[in-house]
């Protein structure tokens, strides 16, 4: 093979590369991000619904007080398989804000 079909083999392959490896790294970012969101969105739920029904009254729900109240099992983070903490809360007067504490 001549050195300039080698030369023209590599400038093809590195341009694909260039253009692959961060298309697939912001894909999976972003993937990872919707992940966190919906599982948020679902202890958001699961906090107004005991908030609006009235066993919830605090300020501030935990994850503990609604697996006593609610029957609710701790969820785990889709990132690093870890269970979310157990005084990790949802802030009422921030308009339903879910924190986690670490």
């Amino acid at each position: 093979m001549s050195k300039n079909k080698i030369i023209v083999y590599t400038t093809s392959l590195l341009i694909i590369l260039l253009i692959t490896i961060p298309s697939i790294l912001l894909i999976m970012n972003n993937h990872n991000q919707k992940l966190i969101t919906s599982n948020e969105k679902y202890i958001i739920e699961t906090a107004k619904n005991c908030y609006y029904s009235e066993s919830c009254v605090n300020d501030r729900i935990t994850l503990e007080e609604l697996n006593e109240k609610v029957g609710f099992n701790y969820p785990t983070n889709p990132i690093n398989k870890k269970i979310y903490n157990k005084a990790s809360y949802v802030d009422v007067k921030e308009n339903f804000k879910f924190i986690e504490i670490n």
